[in-house]
């Protein structure tokens, strides 16, 4: 029925999953339809270095995700995975879920972490455990504000019920918060946000280049607002800035991106990079389109560590209100600016920063405190209760 990994000891452990835990906090099994991966799109990569900062504050985590196509060779290098085939060409495996059902309140967990409110299938009615909801983004408001009421119903929905089975409920930011309480005012006073972070040791010091007029994006551009973003930067703001800077350059990686269309002069597709770090040290700014977007950019807080300087637009550093970094929705404005940073970038400092500042405040292990702070005063609560009711019944007899 189910597939179990382990970490194994052969391989090198993630530096995120460095030695020197703590001593064990509790139990806490990760419920999710998506694998944690550090290698992944923005929510499996959270996911992943969410729960490796968990495990660095003393918590013992088992990941349960369905088996499919997903890769778990990260996260099962991390903590111990389950994937249970529950379905099988559409159709659900018979028993399997029951089984599934049994290992959750059998495990004696002292809490459980529902990842995303497309996984309440996963729970078990009564799991026997404080259940902490992570929803990611607000999809509701999302497409309520994009003028799409009938889907933003069903999503409402949906939130809704997975709500319902929760002791708490996070979002990625303030911003998500806000929209998701004001679909769901009931949760306001079981919500809280885990904001996005960093791990420094995917930003080392490096030596930086500053010879080209080089601008730099990366992102998975198969994700609607940034797709949205990238072409709204192809087709607004590059050609007012190749007027401004013709010797400009501009270098796109990541996932998800039409190889078949035709780029602009001077701009150029690299696909997905071995290294972030290495492939942003040329560039004098990073730039982040996002357009509609929902929830935080990831990729925004990695743009701040990377030592260039960056301009975003408001949707993309939503998470981040006070991120130093030049925010416009304006393509004149990014234009403008960026030209300036190429123009003068033999004085620009070099890093930037907004390195130092990410690096000191927007670690993962900064950034999970929140939730940290549910589980110990979650599981706490919960086995405080327990203990009063050994207590009880040994009175009784």
């Amino acid at each position: 029925m189910a597939r179990a990994r382990t970490p194994h000891a052969a391989r090198q452990a993630p530096p995120s999953a460095a030695s020197g835990a703590q001593p064990s906090q509790g139990a806490v099994l990760w419920l999710s339809v998506e694998v944690p991966d550090r290698f992944g799109q923005g929510g499996q990569r959270r996911q992943y270095h969410q729960i490796a900062a968990l495990r660095e504050r003393g918590w013992r985590i088992v990941v349960v995700s369905p088996a499919g196509p997903q890769d778990d060779a990260s996260i099962a290098e991390l903590t111990e995975v389950v994937r249970p085939r529950l379905h099988v060409k559409g159709r659900a495996v018979p028993g399997a879920a029951r089984r599934l059902a049994r290992r959750v309140r059998s495990g004696g967990w002292d809490a459980i972490v529902l990842s995303h409110q497309d996984s309440v299938w996963l729970l078990p009615d009564d799991p026997g455990a404080p259940v902490l909801l992570d929803v990611h983004n607000a999809m509701s408001s999302w497409l309520l504000a994009r003028g799409l009421p009938e889907q933003a119903d069903q999503h409402r929905r949906l939130e809704a019920r997975a709500i319902a089975r929760a002791d708490g409920v996070m979002t990625c930011s303030d911003a998500e918060q806000i929209r998701l309480v004001a679909q769901h005012p009931d949760v306001a006073a079981r919500a809280f946000a885990a904001p996005l972070g960093i791990d420094p040791a995917e930003w080392p010091e490096r030596e930086y280049s500053r010879s080209a007029p080089l601008v730099a994006l990366f992102g998975g551009w198969a994700w609607e607002p940034n797709r949205r973003g990238l072409d709204w930067f192809l087709g607004e703001v590059w050609p007012r800035l190749a007027t401004l800077v013709p010797d400009a350059e501009c270098r796109i990686a990541g996932t998800g991106m039409d190889t078949s269309s035709v780029l602009p002069a001077g701009v150029a597709f690299v696909g997905k990079v071995p290294s972030l770090a290495d492939f942003t040290a040329q560039a004098t700014v990073i730039a982040v389109p996002v357009i509609d977007g929902v929830g935080a950019a990831m990729k925004f807080t990695e743009a701040l560590a990377t030592g260039a300087a960056v301009i975003a637009t408001p949707d993309a550093a939503s998470a981040f209100p006070d991120a130093p970094a030049q925010i416009s929705a304006d393509p004149d404005a990014w234009a403008t600016w960026i030209a300036a940073r190429l123009t003068h970038r033999a004085t620009e400092p070099v890093p930037a920063a907004a390195r130092a500042r990410v690096l000191a405040e927007r670690t993962w292990s900064a950034c999970v405190a929140p939730v940290d702070d549910w589980l110990r005063a979650h599981t706490g609560a919960a086995r405080g209760a327990a203990d009063r009711a050994r207590a009880h019944g040994r009175e009784s007899t």
